[in-house]
């Protein structure tokens, strides 16, 4: 027997815990929004970086992330736009990307594992990059 696993939400603090443990003094990965956007939303649950991100994705709404490592390479349809200056690339990502990641075998494990506080900056690292490419582009 196949077990399918989905999963069809995330809480705001799981959303945090898996962004901050991400973006933690990350040399390649880096996040935006849209400030505007942010600031007409109804429910607002904290102020730090990684609260207001999950409010967006929980409004419905996309961030940015931004991929310094690039070189000028878009790996991802998700992508929205190559610095000409740095040639880092831009990925916009919403819920429903986190959502596909963790409704897979492997997603699903590396979330349990980061909300377990199991997991470390590699392990969140590792589901991030999932929902941004598609798979693990950086070791």
């Amino acid at each position: 027997m196949k077990t399918k696993i989905t999963v069809t939400r995330f809480e705001h603090e799981e959303l945090v815990n898996i962004l901050s443990t991400a973006l933690f003094d990350s040399s390649w990965f880096g996040a935006g929004y849209d400030r505007a956007v942010y600031e007409s939303l109804a429910e607002k649950n904290g102020d730090c970086f990684e609260d207001i991100l999950a409010d967006m994705l929980l409004a419905g709404h996309k961030i940015t992330i931004t991929d310094y490592e690039a070189d000028g390479e878009s790996y991802s349809d998700k992508c929205v736009g190559i610095n000409e200056d740095d040639l880092s690339a831009e990925y916009e990502i919403g819920i429903e990307d986190f959502l596909k990641v963790a409704s897979t075998e492997e997603g699903y494990k590396l979330v349990q594992e980061v909300l377990s506080d199991e997991g470390d900056y590699y392990t969140a690292d590792a589901f991030l990059q999932r929902v941004v490419f598609g798979e693990e582009i950086y070791g």
